[in-house]
């Protein structure tokens, strides 16, 4: 069983560049469970899951109304099993 912290550690892996040290301050990141009812992702995985709030790669955060970044986590294997728009925004 993947732990939160685990899985924060996993979605900074994934998201994060040699170039972006700064993103790798695991205070951009929540795990957020269970998933908010306000985010609408597409094809849900159906497997157990831990949710990971984010940040964008582009150095645009809070400048622009978007959408917030998720990353699913498997909860058994640690795989990332989505990554992407939690289609929350306005």
């Amino acid at each position: 069983m993947i732990s939160k912290q685990e899985a924060i550690q996993i979605a900074i892996d994934a998201c994060v560049n040699a170039s972006e040290k700064a993103l790798r301050n695991s205070e951009y990141y929540r795990c957020l469970d269970p998933i908010p009812g306000s985010y609408s992702i597409y094809n849900m995985p159906t497997e157990p899951s831990w949710c990971i709030y984010a940040p964008w790669e582009d150095g645009l955060e809070g400048k622009m109304l978007r959408s917030s970044r998720v990353i699913l986590i498997s909860k058994e294997s640690g795989k990332v099993l989505y990554d992407g728009s939690a289609n929350d925004e306005g």
